[in-house]
């Protein structure tokens, strides 16, 4: 429902979450997949986690410019030096709301960093069972 379009019919909205693979395998387990389509989900997974660590670093990054340019805002305005304050705090407010927008983002377009561990952990322990299970058929 939150991800749902005014004008988006019934059968759209059924099609689209069918073919959510991430959302499928959270409702019926990793045991309901094909191997070959559970290695495919562990690559996306993983692919996902890493975009994640990286959008994050990249917004704790600006977040910590943001604090170093109020900070040099201040000292800025200690010593008078209004030209550099403004440039400052201007320069600061706009590393803040890129900082809020890339968390927003992030928020929107990902599940967080523990569900996602939990999913690639769940396929990996999947493969790993049916590895083991194969195993002890061969010998």
């Amino acid at each position: 429902m939150l991800h749902r379009k005014p004008k988006e019919s019934s059968l759209d909205r059924l099609e689209r979450e069918a073919n959510d693979d991430f959302r499928l395998l959270a409702e019926l387990g990793p045991a309901e997949f094909a191997f070959e389509h559970l290695l495919e989900l562990r690559e996306r997974a993983r692919r996902r986690l890493y975009l994640f660590d990286r959008q994050q670093r990249i917004a704790m990054w600006m977040g910590a410019a943001a604090a170093g340019w109020v900070v040099l805002t201040f000292v800025a305005g200690a010593f008078r030096i209004f030209w550099l304050m403004l440039a400052g705090g201007t320069v600061g407010t706009i590393n803040f709301f890129a900082f809020f927008f890339l968390i927003v983002l992030q928020k929107k377009r990902f599940d967080s960093r523990g569900e996602l561990e939990f999913t690639l952990r769940s396929i990996e322990d999947e493969l790993r069972r049916r590895g083991e299970r194969q195993r002890k058929t061969n010998h």
